[in-house]
């Protein structure tokens, strides 16, 4: 108790510090966080989370649990309600699949056991910046994107798998009754409905943009101090005997705490092979970096899923994404096709249409738990 209280005072107060003497350094870390934002987060998730408050709201996750309970049970030993969670994890990114755990849980239609498992692996990602701005942009190949992209999902997929043989876990349970719950759904007029649903939304995104800025600030900090700098050292004096590269090691640190300028440093670096360079990756964007860890476990601070569980599930998807990342890239790309590196990574995240790239993915989403509804109810009629 008393280290974290220690760990809750210090950081405050190195924030602080730093922000005082080095106010143009951190003027521009927030900026740049804001714009991330604002440019890529807000159009990437808030459709996402719109779309989930109605459909949660509106009591459908109760259907679709009574219907597709024969497909996620098999798979997952979840309840079939947790089809949502899954497919929105997978098409959107950090941190829907929190957000919806979260949600199931407080409704009463997850245990705690399944809540703690289900946000274990459904917490992704978005194919918008691994395969549009990590492969497209700075790798300069959509192949190597899908190719990373097929890592990092079929990894959290396994591991979801391999979380239905782990033993109930003894967790306190302790619910909350929100205001928009599914029973009060349906007294409530259709603007109050949409306006319910877009309150929440906002909450949610308006949540994000505090983390994302205020991470960024933090990661900064940790630059300028060489923080960072001594972690990528140890890092290499660690790993000598694979002979990896300062600048990957560098990359790998600057991903324990901040996955976007993590890829950057490590698709752009000017040593190690192209190899090397996406398996580091792939380990980065299965960690996610206590940046994305810290909104995952925020939005799940009223639930009982623990913090260090989440953070093994993250270490358990490493060493399952590398093998395959391995695979899929000797399978799918020709190393002797070199790819053309992007400039950066802000050209590369903001060249894109992320609202027609989240909307698509959306679209996806809603097909596939169509299509889920639709292959369990065939064998019904016969």
């Amino acid at each position: 108790m008393i280290n974290r209280q220690f760990f809750l005072i210090i950081i405050p107060v190195l924030l602080g510090l730093f922000m005082v003497t080095n106010p143009q350094t951190s003027l521009a870390a927030a900026r740049d966080g804001f714009i991330l934002w604002y440019t890529v987060l807000l159009p990437a998730l808030f459709p996402f989370f719109i779309v989930a408050e109605m459909l949660s709201s509106s009591g459908a996750t109760r259907i679709l649990g009574s219907i597709l309970e024969p497909i996620m049970r098999p798979l997952f030993k979840l309840p079939g309600c947790a089809s949502l969670v899954v497919v929105m994890g997978f098409t959107s990114g950090f941190p829907v699949g929190a957000i919806l755990s979260r949600r199931l849980y407080h409704d009463g239609l997850l245990t705690a056991d399944e809540t703690e498992r289900l946000a274990a692996f459904t917490n992704n990602s978005s194919p918008l910046f691994i395969i549009g701005a990590v492969g497209v942009g700075l790798f300069g190949s959509p192949l190597l994107g899908y190719t990373l992209a097929i890592g990092h999902y079929l990894s959290n997929l396994l591991l979801g798998f391999m979380l239905r043989f782990k033993p109930p876990a003894t967790l306190r349970e302790h619910r909350l009754r929100d205001a928009y719950a599914p029973e009060a759904a349906g007294s409530a007029s259709i603007g109050q409905f949409f306006t319910t649903a877009i309150k929440n939304s906002l909450n949610n995104i308006i949540a994000i943009a505090g983390f994302v800025v205020l991470f960024s600030v933090l990661t900064r900090m940790l630059l300028v101090w060489g923080i960072i700098d001594g972690l990528s050292a140890g890092l290499t004096q660690a790993l000598i005997l694979w002979h990896i590269p300062s600048t990957i090691s560098f990359g790998i640190s600057m991903g324990m705490f901040e996955i976007s300028l993590a890829t950057k440093a490590l698709c752009l670096a000017p040593h190690g092979d192209l190899l090397c360079r996406m398996l580091a990756v792939t380990g980065v964007l299965a960690f996610s970096g206590f940046s994305i860890i810290a909104q995952v476990t925020g939005f799940l601070a009223d639930t009982p899923v623990r913090p260090s569980f989440y953070v093994l599930a993250r270490l358990v998807q490493i060493a399952l994404a590398l093998p395959i990342t391995f695979i899929a890239y000797h399978f799918l790309y020709e190393p002797q096709t070199v790819p053309s590196m992007g400039p950066a990574l802000g050209h590369a995240l903001y060249s894109f249409d992320a609202w027609g790239f989240s909307l698509t993915c959306l679209l996806l989403g809603l097909s596939i738990l169509v299509l889920l509804v639709m292959i369990n109810l065939v064998p019904a009629k016969h």
